[in-house]
């Protein structure tokens, strides 16, 4: 897969359940390794060992299943695994100053010394995206973000998703519901059956066109 060429867009990954796309997604975010074929980042061939590598590069991935820790504050888990920076060891204080930079850059009216575990379930997706900035992060894969969420913690996702690709970010967006696909997304990457099918302009296609490619029949 080529990565170049999706800067600033929405691109939608979508196929039938089994049809490859989370498989897909963990191999750019460094949870499985290809038996074959390359990733390419901004035109270089990648190869991810472990999920940290992929993170190391760009690559920041909000999981159904959050990898959060919920008794560390937002600032904590913000910051986990990054607590050391140019070989000393980073304060409390600026960890939260730092946290609060990032939660205000995205608009997100979150308490960064606030419980993880006392957020709702919008809050906390937020929390996984704020990860991804402060990492810079180029690469955003989203795999069924708004399965748990309420009307208006989807207005805020998709107002978040929109700043990151006006920063010029890649974001990969995996769903089945086609009214989010066609409000959102750029572009469409179909898949069955472990294959890819077919890479159409959102604005070029419809409804049932998507979902002919996804099942292999009208």
């Amino acid at each position: 897969m080529q990565l170049r060429g999706f800067a600033g867009k929405v691109h939608a990954v979508m196929g039938e359940n089994g049809a490859g796309k989370s498989t897909l997604m963990k191999l750019l975010s460094g949870v499985y390794r290809p038996d074959t074929g390359s990733i390419r980042l901004n035109g270089a061939a990648v190869a991810f060992g472990h999920p940290r590598d992929a993170q190391k590069a760009g690559i920041s991935t909000i999981f159904q299943e959050f990898s959060l820790l919920p008794n560390l504050s937002v600032a904590e888990n913000l910051f986990l695994g990054r607590e050391r920076e140019n070989g000393r060891k980073l304060g409390s204080t600026e960890i939260h100053r730092r946290a609060a930079a990032a939660l205000a850059s995205l608009d997100l009216p979150i308490d960064p010394r606030r419980r993880v575990g006392a957020l709702s379930v919008g809050h906390q997706q937020m929390v996984e995206i704020a990860k991804g900035v402060l990492a810079d992060a180029s690469v955003f894969i989203f795999d069924e973000p708004t399965a748990a969420l309420a009307t208006h913690e989807v207005d805020t996702l998709f107002k978040l998703i929109w700043r990151l690709t006006a920063a010029g970010k890649v974001v990969f967006y995996i769903s089945h519901r086609l009214s989010e696909i066609f409000a959102l997304c750029d572009d469409i990457t179909i898949m069955k059956d472990g294959r890819f099918v077919r890479c159409v302009a959102t604005g070029e296609t419809t409804v049932d066109d998507v979902i002919q490619g996804m099942v292999g029949r009208p």
